[in-house]
């Protein structure tokens, strides 16, 4: 129920049973009935707090990644300049690992599309057994 309060609402929780039996185990057995014990939920409720929704959307293969690709201008920059990350051995160092979070996704995206395959090939196995099964061919 979207509501604009962040007050407690009788009408959305109303009493409920609490943790008390109101009767022992041999008063029930010898018959007795008796109304559950309510307790309030207002003693538990927590009011939530607004948050600001916060979306943050990074290259999960690097977030060092440069903003331009290689061999590109930028704002009129002529394309054969080189900054120091590259003219660096620690920029090819990033570049190198880079490429090896690059190797490493293609890997497991390797792998998964050959779970999916066995996986679909198992259920038109697992399919073809239930057809026959139902009609009464197995």
């Amino acid at each position: 129920v979207p509501r604009k309060s962040d007050l407690f609402q009788d009408d959305l929780y109303p009493d409920t049973a609490g943790p008390e039996a109101a009767l022992e185990a041999e008063e029930w057995v010898s018959g007795q009935d008796a109304d559950p014990i309510l307790i309030s939920l207002r003693e538990a409720y927590v009011p939530s707090k607004q948050r600001d929704l916060k979306i943050s959307r990074r290259n999960v293969l690097s977030d060092s990644r440069p903003a331009v690709a290689p061999g590109s201008s930028r704002l009129g920059a002529p394309a054969s300049t080189t900054t120091a990350a590259d003219a660096t051995p620690s920029g090819s160092l990033a570049r190198a690992g880079e490429a090896g979070k690059l190797e490493e996704v293609m890997q497991e995206l390797r792998a998964l599309r050959a779970l999916v395959k066995e996986q679909g090939e198992r259920i038109c196995r697992l399919e073809e057994q239930l057809g026959r099964m139902e009609n009464g061919d197995a």
